[in-house]
């Protein structure tokens, strides 16, 4: 403790590690123990038939026109390494991983069925197998296994599985989807963590009850405070020479900066182009900011 008091006097550089730790268990001991719940969200690949997520990911019709090299390079990225399952066996789910796409449409895919290299069509094969008629035969097939002994599995007859997390890279239109689900403001998001307390039903846990654990369901109060936004100090020569921020911002309208520096001194960036144009005053782009500071904010 004696290391954390020279810290917070300002005689000690480097903070004590193992103090902070010390007094980060004793203060976590006398709140007593708590729960964490929070939200988290992420990007999922929606469980569509391969077909329509195809239509959806090269934005158009697929089923009339054949697949140009352009589009068959965009599916062979989107779906590369996701997991579909088949639809065209009724009894029997089974679960695949897409290794490539084929370079011909269903219709000029053939393979060899027994050792003495007889060829067969992947659109008979279906029909005779599992009496399945493919429909729509200038699509491509889906590729799983490995190059020397591949499967072919045609788009109709395959459906992503759901649950998988997307690791693309996101476009602008689900990004902006993802921000209107995730940005909530602070009362909303409350009152989803109170709700997942109370859907999770935590004082109904055996192993809970077992070691007499009661959880209550209402959010924890901490004592805090709200510090006032410091005073910022311009140029005596401007016409405002004090600027008091205004719910985190402020702008350069009117004013003059003390001393200009170089980029590698530059604080923040102050101005918009809307600043800009209505400033008549001329200045150094590449500012410094200085500040004026309470006695009681010395005290945080």
């Amino acid at each position: 403790m004696h290391h954390l008091g020279e810290f917070l006097a300002g005689k000690r550089a480097d903070g004590p590690q193992e103090a902070l730790q010390i007094l980060d268990i004793v203060l976590r001991t006398q709140m007593g123990l708590s729960l964490n719940v929070g939200m988290a969200s992420a990007a999922f690949i929606e469980p569509l038939h391969v077909i329509k997520f195809v239509a959806q990911l090269l934005r158009k019709d697929v089923l009339s026109k054949p697949l140009s090299d352009s589009g068959r390079t965009k599916i062979k990225k989107g779906l590369r390494g996701v997991k579909f399952e088949v639809t065209h066996r009724a009894n029997v789910i089974t679960k695949y991983r897409i290794a490539n796409l084929t370079t011909q449409p269903t219709k000029k895919l053939m393979f060899p069925v027994d050792e003495n290299a007889t060829m067969k069509s992947v659109i008979e094969y279906f029909q005779e197998m599992y009496g399945f008629t493919i429909q729509h035969t200038h699509l491509l097939c889906l590729q799983v296994g490995n190059q020397k002994k591949a499967s072919y599995l045609h788009m109709e007859a395959c459906k992503i599985v759901e649950g998988q997390r997307n690791t693309k890279r996101l476009n602008e239109k689900q990004i902006t989807a993802l921000l209107k689900v995730t940005c909530q403001r602070p009362r909303d998001r409350e009152n989803d963590n109170l709700k997942t307390v109370q859907h999770n039903a935590y004082d109904q846990d055996p192993y809970a009850k077992k070691f007499c654990i009661n959880i209550i369901k209402k959010l924890a109060s901490v004592e805090a405070r709200i510090l006032p936004a410091p005073c910022l100090k311009y140029h005596e020569n401007g016409k405002e020479k004090d600027c008091l921020p205004q719910v985190g911002q402020w702008n350069m309208m009117n004013k003059k900066v003390i001393n200009g520096m170089g980029e590698q001194m530059g604080l923040c960036q102050l101005l918009t182009q809307c600043s800009i144009k209505c400033c008549s005053l001329e200045f150094n782009p590449e500012l410094l900011v200085y500040t004026e500071q309470n006695e009681e904010d010395d005290l945080v």
